[in-house]
């Protein structure tokens, strides 16, 4: 309504326009004559508007507008647990074992989804990602994504007939749907775009392709900026080369996912402190996982042991993951050949 009026007409109009808004123009805009209040121009609107306002209008009058978008009226909020006796929709969601509690947290998706109708926008998508994620996994999936509801139904069939013309089969299908929810939000030539990247700069064979999505799905949907960056980090500060890159990457390739500044902080300590070679970390490159803290605690109290012997060729060999993996007390019987107290001593000191 584009039309100057004072504030005050705004705020009774505000009060009473669930009632007969005419009525009460009528009054109005009687004191407002007799009184000079109102300009002219704010007259003529009001008067205009009074017109418009008056034309009765019956709920179960024939229309020729499409009203099959009408939803129940729901004011915003932070907590769908307020709606779920108000809507169907809610409920089902819950019955799926969807976390409305996560959902909230994101306001933008509340409205989209509040305005859905189940059995005519959701039942469907509900089958389709059933068939690739398993029943009991409905409700984790949506969770997670809960704009898959929103996709239409023919585009997210478009994509899984996109991997099944790659040569992915219904085992790797699956596994890259339920594992990367997010896969089926990228239309065909995003990921086509992906795939190609990957291939191009890990001179990726097309099986490698495959093998390389369906081992680690989020990475083909991550970040670029994030995984060009991580390539640099490990061909040029950590030093290995190409086809050694490759080799990384399809062993752990979430490697390229990890903080630029943690990966390389724990290769300088692994390589540079510890005097693990490229060779070895190339051989066990899951090192890279571990934190600091725990590689640098271990490997102390192995050299105050004399036990800190990384070289398979030597007596007493220490394999680079026994920093990394096990537990304290496995740790310390397998490797140190002592007691966890005596391990927790030392931390102490430390």
């Amino acid at each position: 309504m584009a039309m100057a009026l004072s504030p005050r007409v705004y705020k009774y109009y505000n009060c009473f326009r669930y009632r007969d808004i005419s009525m009460w123009l009528s009054g109005y805009l009687q004191k407002a004559r007799s009184s000079g209040n109102l300009s002219v121009k704010q007259f003529n609107d009001l008067e205009a508007f009074q017109s418009k306002e008056s034309c009765p209008t019956d709920a179960l009058q024939e229309t020729s507008q499409d009203l099959s978008t009408v939803t129940p009226f729901l004011s915003n909020t932070f907590n769908l647990a307020a709606y779920v006796n108000h809507s169907d929709t809610l409920k089902t969601l819950v019955n799926l074992n969807v976390n409305l509690s996560k959902i909230e947290k994101k306001p933008h998706i509340v409205e989209k989804i509040l305005k859905l109708d189940f059995e005519k926008d959701m039942k469907d998508h509900v089958i389709f990602i059933s068939d690739y994620v398993g029943m009991d996994e409905v409700g984790n999936f949506i969770t997670k994504n809960p704009m898959i509801l929103c996709e239409p139904l023919e585009d997210l069939q478009i994509r899984i007939n996109y991997l099944q013309s790659k040569g992915f089969n219904e085992d790797q299908i699956k596994r890259i749907v339920s594992t990367n929810p997010y896969w089926l939000m990228f239309n065909t030539i995003r990921i086509d775009r992906r795939f190609g990247y990957y291939q191009k700069m890990l001179s990726l064979s097309g099986d490698e392709v495959r093998y390389l999505a369906t081992k680690q799905p989020n990475l083909i949907t991550y970040n670029l900026h994030h995984v060009r960056t991580n390539m640099f980090v490990i061909k040029e500060e950590m030093g290995f080369e190409d086809k050694e890159l490759k080799s990384i990457v399809l062993k752990k390739p979430k490697l390229l996912m990890l903080n630029q500044r943690n990966l390389l902080e724990r290769f300088n300590y692994i390589h540079n402190v510890i005097k693990i070679s490229h060779q070895t970390i190339l051989e066990q490159p899951e090192i890279l996982f571990c934190r600091n803290f725990k590689i640098k605690q271990r490997h102390l109290f192995l050299e105050k042991l004399g036990r800190a012997q990384y070289d398979h060729k030597k007596e007493n060999y220490v394999p680079i993951k026994a920093l990394a993996e096990d537990t304290d007390i496995e740790f310390c019987k397998k490797y140190a050949k002592c007691c966890v107290d005596d391990f927790n001593l030392f931390l102490k000191t430390l």
